[in-house]
């Protein structure tokens, strides 16, 4: 299998092709006075998985790139934490570079010490509108030496390498793209800033270090607005690997911003989808370097066949890694059928990272490593465990308890596993969620988990089961009591029922009905039931008390949602309030004016929290120790609910 064949990345060797590429994970590793341990042991986690490369979470290089929530790192701090992270992921065969970027022209200055202004080529506007400030001749000399410091700090601390972060409309492709560089002199020429950057970090590193270049294979913009298309930028690719200066190519799309949604693309876009443009660039490179082939490969039949059809050299498969850091272990020991794939919901990654720390909707391990090595010690008693609800926070309690060890038993009123989960089958895209609770049910089999379906746990069962341990998940109910005044003239359905296209449980035909949806919660479901109704025929106003729609959910599916509202009509009430039902209208009060809009519909679609099945609670508690998980604890979302259950599993 070529996924596993080593290669020869400029003087070093990696040990296999999969490459977890760089992500933003644990931003405090560059504080200086952090331990940086969290994101050390999330490195090591995949390097103990197999993986032959990483290539850590951007480092800024200079003050004048400070943005918020990330750090201008310290040099003698990171020689430190360089030294750590380097010892411990050699310890397993990985190789690991260190990725250099300025942010540029992007964002707001605000959070800056002294409130210093963005530094830009051509005093340009950044995507938060504010103007920046034209580098001089010095400053831009100032940048380079701080690129060149930057990797002789990571190098001389044991890192294998670096790489020059040229895409996501950071300061280097701003540097070689029209819509940000129109200056006159030296730095204005094509390609000047990148060679001289690239030398100038060749010269600091030296030959047996390794260095690469990550740009875009599309930039997104059109020539007229300053971009430079696939095209231009594999002659870029095909110049740099000319200078002898880079030992690999690394890929990403777009130029930042609203980019990002279909750079790092949820479960709506095709795996793969970028693997023609990655050609393109290792076409234009003719052999002289290899190229990292990226853009949502989650699966190792699709990193083989991009090996083999010639796509690429290496395979980034970073979100598959995130959700299983086994991967490449799995499928060297014949266990491929057992990688816990990545969902594509993007919920724990990517859609966190503006302000959260990443985590992944079903592996709650994801940034807890160390706190789960002090949980994985050997039980030294074999507990009877009942799980009770099959919903994805018992699945997963299930899980983890008996992966150590306990006799499980797992008891489900209905006639199968997955939940409120199960509602997403009809509904498209995002049916590819159910992918982790499948992969859940595979893993109950394996571990010989007693399922039982169609079992109500009463005390007559109790009594005959004699547990040990419970594990209450038995999630919760939905409804659709808004708590307004209500004369019943106009039917309501929870949202729930709307997903399923069902009323008073027969099939609800909303073809040309008009529909109100009251949100509420401004999340994930919400939309989802939305898009469900929509498809069903309904005409939509939606009104939510939040100041936009899907407060609760994040830039890559609000990327998807925003434009479509005005494609399928929706009409968008923010701020909004339902106040009374009365005589078949919906009054609609603005929460700023207080005014009223009375408006006729033909349903109400309730977008409300469900209420936790809490009520066996003391039941349970009269027989055993027992721990409440998942929607009966709170109601929120599956990533919750995983984690939850698995602390449980982890605890019992």
């Amino acid at each position: 299998m070529k996924l596993l064949t080593p290669i020869q990345v400029g003087s070093i060797e990696v040990k296999n092709r999969v490459v977890s590429t760089a992500h933003s994970a644990f931003l405090d590793f560059y504080r200086p006075g952090s331990d940086g341990e969290r994101y050390i042991a999330y490195q090591e986690r995949r390097a103990m998985g197999g993986t032959g490369l990483l290539i850590m979470t951007a480092m800024h290089v200079h003050a004048s790139s400070q943005i918020p929530n990330h750090f201008i790192y310290d040099p003698d701090d990171m020689a430190v934490k360089f030294r750590k992270i380097a010892d411990r992921v050699h310890g397993h065969g990985a190789r690991i570079i260190s990725q250099l970027f300025h942010f540029g022209v992007q964002g707001k200055s605000e959070s800056r010490d002294d409130l210093t202004p963005l530094w830009g080529f051509s005093g340009t506007i950044s995507d938060a509108g504010e103007a920046s400030h034209e580098m001089t001749d010095a400053e831009i000399e100032e940048v380079i030496d701080a690129f060149a410091m930057a990797a002789k700090t990571a190098v001389g601390n044991g890192i294998d390498g670096v790489e020059l972060h040229g895409t996501h409309g950071y300061l280097i492709q701003q540097s070689f793209s029209p819509f940000a560089n129109q200056r006159k002199d030296k730095w204005g020429e094509d390609l000047f800033f990148l060679k001289t950057l690239a030398e100038r970090v060749r010269d600091a590193i030296g030959p047996e270090k390794v260095l690469g270049l990550r740009i875009s294979a599309d930039d997104f913009i059109k020539p007229s607005d300053g971009g430079l298309g696939h095209a231009r930028l594999c002659q870029i690719a095909s110049t740099m690997a000319g200078t002898g200066l880079i030992d690999y190519l690394n890929h990403s799309e777009g130029a930042g911003g609203g980019h990002y949604a279909r750079a790092i693309a949820n479960y709506r876009y095709p795996f793969g989808e970028y693997l023609p443009l990655t050609r393109g660039l290792r076409e234009a490179v003719a052999g002289r370097i290899p190229v990292i082939g990226v853009g949502k490969i989650p699966t190792p039949d699709l990193a083989e066949r991009a090996l083999e059809e010639g796509d690429c050299d290496l395979v980034g498969m970073t979100r598959a890694q995130i959700s299983d850091p086994d991967l490449v272990t799995k499928v060297a020991t014949g266990q491929a059928h057992r990688i816990r794939t990545c969902t594509g919901s993007n919920q724990g990654c990517i859609d966190r990272t503006g302000s959260f720390p990443i985590t992944c909707i079903h592996n709650p391990e994801v940034g807890e490593e160390r706190r789960f090595q002090a949980l994985d010690v050997p039980i030294s008693i074999v507990k009877r465990v009942l799980v009770v609800g099959g919903g994805p926070a018992g699945m997963k309690a299930a899980e983890i308890a008996a992966r150590r060890g306990h006799r499980v038993t797992l008891a489900e009123f209905g006639s199968r596993l997955g939940g409120r989960f199960t509602l997403l089958e009809p509904l498209g895209p995002a049916s590819n969620l159910l992918t982790a609770t499948s992969w859940v049910e595979q893993e109950l089999e394996l571990l010989k988990v007693d399922v039982q379906t169609h079992t109500a746990v009463d005390e007559a069962f109790l009594e005959r089961f004699k547990p040990d341990a419970i594990v209450m998940a038995t999630g919760a109910e939905p409804h659709t009591d808004l708590g307004i005044g209500d004369d019943g003239s106009i039917p309501l359905i929870s949202s729930d029922d709307a997903a399923a296209g069902r009323f008073e449980d027969v099939k609800l035909d909303m073809t040309g009905l008009n529909v109100l949806m009251v949100d509420r919660r401004a999340n994930y479901e919400t939309c989802l039931v939305l898009e469900s109704v929509v498809n069903r025929g309904g005409r939509v106003t939606l009104v939510t008390p939040f100041a936009t729609f899907g407060a609760n959910i994040g830039f890559t599916h609000l990327a998807y949602y925003r434009p479509r509202l005005h494609q399928w009509g929706v009409d968008l009430r923010v701020s909004t309030s339902l106040a009374k039902i009365a005589d078949g209208q919906a009054h609609l009060r603005d929460g700023f004016s207080g005014e009223e809009d009375i408006k006729p519909f033909d349903l109400v679609v309730t977008g409300i929290h469900p209420r936790p099945r809490t009520d066996q609670r003391e039941l349970f508690e009269r027989f055993a120790p027992t721990q409440v998980v998942g929607d009966a604890r709170a109601p929120r979302s599956a990533l919750e609910a995983f984690r939850e259950g698995d602390r449980a599993g982890r605890t019992v």
